[in-house]
């Protein structure tokens, strides 16, 4: 039991690696975080991370699974939602698009994508939540094992309808 919470959190930990990490094929060090956002702590059974491939992560102490949020401003550079969505998923293996919507987020076009596929031979299913605002680009995730991914999908739902970007 206890071996398998520390595989859940070591793969919540290698999840968000994966689903938080976004880049738009420009040189590096040209992006900078978005100031000013405002989203509320996830809660329990979620544990704020620091870790430098996002800007604020949280991964479940119960299941492994992982909420993240990454932001990049840009001056030049207008990818697509489309490359934002491709970007943040490119770590899967045998990735299989279960359900991808425009919607209106934070009074801009985003899209919402569930997927699920392979990392290092497990099944891990995903939610991410693309959008770009006053020239910035921002890829919310929730991940983790396929057989976990629903049980603790509110947080991240809760956590979408606090999320505010500047």
């Amino acid at each position: 039991m206890k071996n398998d919470l520390f595989q859940n959190i070591f793969f919540g930990l290698m999840c968000l690696a994966f689903t938080a990490c976004v880049s738009v094929n420009i040189p590096s060090n040209t992006g900078s975080p978005a100031k000013d956002i405002k989203c509320e702590n996830v809660g329990e059974p979620f544990k704020e991370l620091k870790i430098k491939t996002s800007d604020r992560a949280w991964v479940s102490s119960k299941t492994g699974n992982s909420i993240s949020y990454i932001s990049e401003c840009y001056t030049s550079v207008d990818s697509t939602l489309e490359q934002l969505e491709n970007e943040s998923l490119v770590a899967l293996n045998k990735l299989k698009i279960i359900q991808s919507k425009n919607l209106t987020y934070n009074a801009r076009e985003a899209l919402s994508t569930i997927s699920e596929g392979e990392v290092d031979g497990v099944l891990v299913k995903t939610q991410t939540l693309v959008f770009k605002k006053n020239g910035c680009n921002f890829t919310l995730s929730y991940g983790g094992i396929r057989s976990n991914f629903e049980s603790e999908l509110s947080h991240f739902q809760k956590f979408t309808e606090t999320f505010r970007a500047p």
